[in-house]
């Protein structure tokens, strides 16, 4: 069995390996087996611990990652990994063993245009006795500025229009033609890809937006190539500005490429995308959309794990939840793009279809910046963990040659030779405030009415709900968040589901505004195909979501109070089944940044 070598710090004292190991888990390790003062119980579970150390060349030690995960969980700490012994990260799928997605439509539904993938489902063309090759940085690119959409000259148009017909052209079994790249989103978010006994799914996890990136940025390269254009860059979508709330106009003129008429038709320009009812025809609150936008990219995810969601390992027990980043806006701007003709708002509006309209490809690079500005302008800092870093996605790139890509290499947007237009942030600079600025509840006199949720018995989030929630440290250490964690997350795969979450508000209800100082945070999550009963076996899936609380209680004034009241209050859409939601229970934990 091939060893998993985890490489330690390089330590002053580390001359052999008998030798103290500096975990930063308040306990020490000898390597092997000798033992000095440790916590407690704990003392005696090290003295028969046996973890294989070498001494590497640079001075540093390297432990055997199987042996150091069976020892640890003796010790009952699991800061390296929350998986099994054996989980690691995922190896590139086998393109060859797509799996068919069973259910999804392949005739039109209703008297719109839509129509599914018939042929082939959502596999690619995939040839036997193709390989993958490395990714190599394109150091020969010239850097390339992606631009707001609306903002994008005559010019710039007619060359976007030229790149995407000429992708429309393509012979359908071409891995560059747009069927083909609608595809990969279609396979890769339904699970058609199975690695093991594990099938691939690159929603509510650590995955979304490192997957993301590399998806557009192949999508951009080949339109680019098609064009002999290497200056070309994908606009964005600039939802986040009052300017970029509508649908960008290049997108709604019908004579163009870009144009696809699986959209809402009361959605079309001048009206505003509206995050609050994202089916309904009304043009939406700027300064709720501002609030939002504000809550999922600050207040909310001070964290790598609160922005981009919970850790999915190969072959582990997997922790995997659904990020801020693609919580909101994200999820519900695909929704708000959609179709109300169709079943589940195809096509930007369902996740196997969503790659068949180009705005699907102009709001993630607007969801790609937003990743970039966490990163630059707010100083977050991304997951540095092995198990995503060296995970693996395939991708056909400009020459119809297939890549292999991992997921970390894309952490760096300069290495990738692009660069985004700087914007006004207005969500940034006013979010805060405008949720400030709203009237604050009164203290319910006594929270000795309210339940708890600790125990482990599912609640149906059919109504709004609202439970007393125990703070167990008012003083949160240096450079902690508290964190609302809502456990046992239960929904249904195959449509969508939403919940808004209040602070020390009962009163909260589906009309509720975002600018409300009580707003926390949302849950949302959209529709995926089902897929074979082997690679799914469940038509629900379960997760722990998770919200940053910090700011939240200190705008309310109630930093220092011991409980505080959750309200969860269920969401329902115009014209859209929506699936029932349940969960077990509601607790705090204290998160380092």
């Amino acid at each position: 069995m091939e060893s998993a070598m985890i490489s330690l710090p390089k330590f002053s004292h580390a001359r052999s390996t008998n030798q103290w190991l500096p975990l930063d888990l308040k306990h020490q390790v000898l390597c092997p087996g000798k033992v000095r003062k440790t916590h407690g119980a704990c003392a005696k579970n090290l003295a028969s611990m046996r973890v294989r150390c070498e001494n590497r060349e640079d001075g540093r030690l390297e432990m055997d990652r199987r042996q150091l995960l069976l020892s640890s969980s003796t010790l009952g700490v699991s800061a390296l990994t929350s998986g099994k012994a054996m989980a690691k990260p995922f190896p590139a799928p086998d393109l060859s063993k797509c799996i068919y997605p069973t259910d999804l439509p392949t005739t039109p539904c209703s008297s719109s245009s839509f129509s599914a993938f018939p042929e082939g489902g959502c596999c690619p063309p995939f040839k036997e006795g193709e390989t993958a090759v490395d990714f190599e940085f394109p150091t020969s690119l010239p850097m390339r500025t992606r631009k707001a959409a609306h903002r994008v000259d005559a010019e710039f148009i007619e060359k976007y229009d030229k790149a995407v017909a000429a992708m429309k052209k393509l012979p359908l079994d071409d891995p560059r033609s747009f069927l083909q790249q609608g595809r990969v989103h279609c396979a890769y978010c339904n699970g058609a890809y199975k690695v093991g006994s594990d099938a691939v799914q690159v929603h509510k996890s650590w995955f979304f937006a490192p997957f993301h990136r590399w998806y557009i940025y192949f999508y951009e390269r080949i339109l680019a190539s098609l064009i002999q254009d290497d200056t070309f860059a994908l606009p964005f979508w600039n939802w986040d500005h009052v300017d970029g709330m509508t649908i960008p106009p290049m997108f709604t003129e019908k004579c163009r490429s870009l144009y696809n008429n699986n959209r809402d038709p009361c959605h079309q320009p001048p009206t505003l995308l509206n995050l609050a009812a994202a089916t309904s025809c009304v043009s939406g609150d700027v300064d709720a959309t501002y609030s939002n936008i504000y809550n999922h990219m600050v207040s909310g995810a001070g964290t790598a794990e609160l922005f981009h969601g919970g850790p999915i390992r190969y072959e582990g027990e997997n922790t995997g939840s659904t990020g801020k980043l693609e919580a909101s806006p994200h999820n519900l701007v695909h929704l708000w793009g959609g179709s109300p003709g169709n079943p589940h708002r195809e096509d930007i509006g369902s996740l196997y279809s969503a790659g068949k309209d180009p705005l699907f490809y102009s709001h993630h690079s607007n969801v790609d910046r937003m990743w970039f500005i966490w990163n630059t302008t707010l100083k977050n800092k991304n997951f540095d963990d092995k198990d995503l870093m060296e995970t693996e996605f395939l991708f056909y790139d400009e020459n119809k040659q297939l890549v292999k890509v991992k997921a970390g290499d894309c952490y760096d947007i300069s290495k990738l030779r692009y660069q985004y237009e700087e914007r006004e942030l207005p969500w940034l600079t006013k979010g805060r405030s405008l949720k400030k600025a709203g009237k604050v509840a009164a203290k319910p006199r006594t929270l000795k009415t309210f339940e708890k949720a600790v125990d482990d018995k599912a609640k149906n989030l059919s109504s709004p709900l609202t439970f007393k929630v125990e703070r167990p440290n008012k003083s949160p250490g240096k450079g902690q968040v508290e964190v609302l964690k809502i456990e046992g997350v239960e929904t249904d795969r195959t449509g969508f589901s939403a919940f808004e979450i209040f602070i020390n508000f009962p009163e909260a209800n589906s009309g509720t505004p975002f600018n409300s100082p009580h707003y926390a945070g949302s849950f949302t999550t959209l529709g995926h195909g089902i897929m074979t009963e082997e690679s799914m076996k469940s038509m629900t899936a379960k997760e722990t979501f998770k919200i940053g609380i910090s700011e939240t209680l200190e705008d309310l004034g109630i930093e220092n109070d011991d409980e505080i009241l959750v309200t969860l209050v269920p969401k329902s859409e115009k014209d859209l089944a929506t699936s029932p939601i349940t969960f077990t229970s509601i607790k705090i934990e204290y998160v380092s940044k």
